[in-house]
């Protein structure tokens, strides 16, 4: 009996633990069970994940709770899960759902499914639900050439935003859609603003926002947009694509990692995928390109952007049948889609067909005569053939069209800076430079340009086509908008084929650029494209123009210097499979610069080891049509692993003592200073270190300046292409001008100058000695080349006259007098004295005359003058 009580204690006890525990695990439970606010907090921040697990689980519970629906449903779309989408959207029955299964069809390309079942929302839904319907509805129907039939859906959100009634930012966000549509785009700004300000948290109105502004060429305030949109949702797809697309201009890294994270996010991101692809058209990685353009028609195989893009793709290849294939289904899906030959001129313009360009963007506009970006686009191209006039009239079109396209004013703004420009004819060229410059400058690019053409054609046995125009701008920025339509470019020249734009002299500081050398380079495109009809890979034409800058001028064009002898000593120099990609898909601030150097190095290579005329050989091909390294292989005979290693070695030929030798450059440690003793010592252990040369001769320099002399003239003979400030050259200069050794100062300041073509300070400095020293046609060489960096001083002029005068070159005289006289010099009456002397020796007694007067009205007692007058009354 005590056993059986005992017994029953422990069995209450027991139970009543297990119902103490039953309730805490069903209270943790219910602790645990998402809620449906939290649940849509996750998606919100783009906890994609956990948002679906916990939407899924609410669902369990509840399957007709509609706000878990369209959450559910918005997550699968956000993260590409398309036939989830679709499956579960058929399975509920809100108009939300509904609207999500449209989405679906117009996201896999079934786009009549698609506008059917949006119609039967708008007829079905009312505020939101139905304006979200009708736009896009209206985007489908332009996206498959029924504009006239969207038009009025659109126009009728101008009704809808006017109406009194209370507006969401979500209905504000799909107002300013379709005033982007209408092409309002002013009201589209303020109407997006207007909805972030109504709900700062609304993550559409900052993405439409980022859109806008990127497509008004508005990039800075464009990023404000997604930096905020980020910050709302960090793993929005659709951001990372914005913030891509706002990068698309410059490129790089950051670019690409933006593609990635789209595409990590939303593995089906069709427009991530083809905004990929097209850099990956641009930068030649075509296997790359087609695998992206395959993967987004997978998703939508009635992608009208990815069959263009496919269209390009071909069309580069030169695949004609497959090209016109593409060209017809996109035209069977939009007959009016201008976009696909805007997308073609996009290639043909980087490509430098210009003229294949002009036609494809006139192609665009016939189909689609709204479309704005085709008139620039035409209008841009005509004017890169040297139609201004043309190309002008027909950019105010597009300008008028789209008055908000940046770009467009911009280039409208420089032609008429361009217009004031004054017009030089030139045999075959027309010279166009600022009023102000305009004497100084042209003088000079007239006559390097009569050289460079007959020297080039002759040597690549081709006359170009003329007229060829060439454009020097004063403002770095007028360059930058006729070159890219944008400021912000950081060459110094461009080539069109028949249309040359660079900088002027004043558009940087003086020793920064050599405009000579420029116009050298940029005129050896003109030959080289023009030759291949603009076929010619990007590698071999830049390669041959700093080739061919070499053999122009002692000391143009890129030389040795630290960073590409370190990245060749570290072997970090391109194959030749690789060389294009350095300029086209460069991965470092270096890859450009180096890929210039080394282009040229590889001409020098096939010049040396197989002769010019395989470089004739090779540019035949590339006209022909054979593309980048097939027609190396076939006109070398050789393959790529055979090339890159006879190359290499050419290079280890040339410049192997040269890496041995500063090698110290970029070893040495920063804030590294020894002392003298330390500094012989290292010569002593290594007597070709260039590094340890200089220091002791810098060291040694008052001290013993025999010594410090012969320290610095051995660096620069073991590694001579060190020209930075502060280089063995100039520290050389100094101890021979403190000697009074005049002659030996000009030789070594005459050697820099013939490796550094911007050593504008050496040159004059030249200068004074040669004609100190009597060494007139050397001085007059030197004065020569400083015009080429920068020829504003008068005085320089002045003396290149007097020199010239003493040598009886007459005409080219009265041209340095002229270019004296036109930079008002402080002494105008001497000025005109000189010039006026030029011309009586040229026998122009009236003209000289003219002049004289023009003197003595300035210094009517000036000796000079006063003779050369009596000279002319006694004749």
């Amino acid at each position: 009996m005590i056993k059986d009580v005992v017994k029953t204690i422990k069995l209450n006890s027991i139970l009543s633990i297990c119902s103490v525990v039953l309730l805490l695990l069903t209270a943790c439970a219910a602790a645990q069970a998402p809620t449906l606010e939290d649940a849509l907090e996750e998606l919100k921040q783009g906890k994609y994940p956990e948002a679906i697990t916990a939407l899924n689980r609410l669902l369990a519970a509840n399957p007709n709770e509609a706000v878990a629906q369209a959450g559910l449903l918005r997550a699968y779309l956000e993260t590409g899960k398309y036939k989830e989408t679709e499956e579960a959207a058929k399975k509920f029955n809100s108009n939300e759902a509904k609207l999500a299964l449209a989405e679906v069809y117009a996201l896999t390309g079934r786009y009549n499914e698609a506008i059917n079942e949006f119609d039967r929302i708008s007829k079905a839904a009312k505020d939101t639900i139905k304006y979200r319907a009708d736009l896009r509805k209206a985007e489908l129907l332009v996206l498959t050439g029924k504009p006239e039939q969207a038009e009025p859906i659109f126009k009728s959100f101008i009704q809808i935003y006017n109406a009194e009634k209370e507006k969401t930012a979500e209905d504000l966000t799909i107002i300013s859609q379709a005033l982007i549509y209408l092409e309002k785009y002013q009201d589209a700004n303020d109407v997006v603003l207007e909805a972030s300000s109504e709900d700062s948290e609304f993550i559409e109105a900052k993405l439409v926002g980022g859109e806008l502004y990127t497509k008004k060429y508005n990039y800075a305030e464009a990023a404000d947009f997604y930096k905020e949109a980020l910050e709302i949702n960090p793993n929005s797809a659709r951001t990372f694509l914005g913030m891509a697309a706002n990068k698309e201009i410059e490129g790089g890294e950051e670019m690409q990692q933006a593609l990635a994270k789209a595409l990590e996010i939303n593995p089906n991101y069709v427009n991530a995928y083809l905004l990929r692809a097209k850099t990956r058209i641009d930068a030649e990685s075509f296997p790359e390109a087609i695998s992206d353009m395959e993967a987004a028609l997978k998703i939508n195989p009635n992608s009208l952007e990815a069959h263009s893009l496919k269209a390009a793709f071909f069309w580069l290849q030169d695949r004609k049948a497959d090209y016109e294939n593409e060209v017809k289904t996109v035209l069977a899906i939009n007959p009016k889609y201008g976009e696909l030959y805007e997308t073609l001129s996009h290639f043909a313009t980087n490509t430098r067909r210009y003229a294949e360009s002009a036609e494809f963007s006139k192609k665009a506009m016939e189909l689609s005569p709204n479309l704005w970006d085709a008139h620039l686009s035409y209008g841009i191209a005509l004017t890169r053939l040297g139609k201004v006039a043309e190309g002008r009239a027909e950019m105010e079109v597009g300008f008028k069209g789209d008055p908000f396209n940046v770009r467009a004013k911009n280039t409208l703004d420089l032609l008429d800076v361009l217009a004031e420009y004054p017009t030089v004819n030139h045999g075959s060229f027309i010279l166009r430079a600022s009023a102000k410059e305009n004497p100084s400058i042209t003088p000079y690019a007239a006559n390097l340009l009569d050289e460079a053409l007959q020297k080039l054609s002759t040597k690549y046995k081709f006359t170009p086509r003329s007229p060829i125009t060439v454009e020097i701008y004063e403002n770095h920025e007028d360059f930058a908008v006729r070159t890219l339509g944008l400021p912000g470019l950081g060459a110094l020249g461009v080539c069109f084929g028949q249309v040359v734009t660079l900088d002027s002299p004043s558009a940087r500081k003086a020793g920064e650029f050599n405009w000579g050398s420029t116009l050298w380079h940029e005129f050896t495109h003109v030959i080289t494209l023009q030759t291949t009809d603009n076929r010619i890979p990007r590698w071999f034409s830049e390669g041959l123009s700093v080739y061919e800058e070499r053999r122009a001028r002692p000391g143009w064009g890129d030389d040795w210097n630290i960073m590409v002898l370190k990245a060749y000593a570290e072997g970090r120099w391109f194959r030749i499979a690789d060389l294009d990609g350095g300029f086209l898909r460069p991965k470092t601030a270096e890859s450009v610069p180096l890929a210039y150097f080394q282009a040229s190095q590889v001409c020098e290579f096939i010049t040396e080891k197989y002769g010019f005329d395989k470089i004739l050989e090779l540019l035949a091909k590339y006209k022909a049509g054979t593309k980048n390294l097939d027609a190396l292989q076939v006109v070398l005979n050789t393959t790529n692993d055979k090339f890159d290693r006879e190359f290499n070695e050419f290079i280890q030929g040339k410049v192997g003592k040269y890496v041995k030798a500063g090698e110290s450059l970029w070893k040495r440690q920063p804030g590294d200073q020894p002392s003298k003793e330390a500094a012989i010592a290292a010569v002593a252990s290594n007597p070709d270190d260039f590094v340890a040369n200089f220091r002791a001769g810098v060291l040694l320099k008052d001290e013993n300046p025999d010594r410090a002399i012969g320290y610095l003239k051995h660096a620069i003979e073991v590694f001579p292409y060190f020209v930075d400030e502060g280089n063995p050259y100039e520290a050389l200069a100094k101890l021979y001008e403190a000697r009074g050794d005049k002659q030996a100062q000009a030789d070594v300041l005459e050697a820099l100058v013939k490796v550094n073509e911007n050593e504008y300070d050496s040159l004059k400095k030249l200068i004074e000695l040669r004609a100190a020293l009597g060494d007139k046609p050397r001085a007059l060489e030197a004065i020569k080349l400083s015009f080429y960096i920068s020829p504003f001083d008068p005085t320089f002029h002045s003396i290149a006259g007097d020199l010239l005068l003493d040598k009886n070159e007459i005409k080219p005289a009265i041209t340095e007098y002229q270019v004296a006289l036109a930079l008002k010099p402080t002494n105008l009456a001497e000025a005109h004295y000189n010039l006026a002397r030029a011309l009586f020796a040229d026998g122009n007694r009236p003209e000289s005359r003219k002049a004289l007067l023009q003197s003595l009205e300035l210094a009517p007692s000036y000796g000079k003058a006063l003779e050369l007058l009596l000279k002319l009354k006694s004749n």
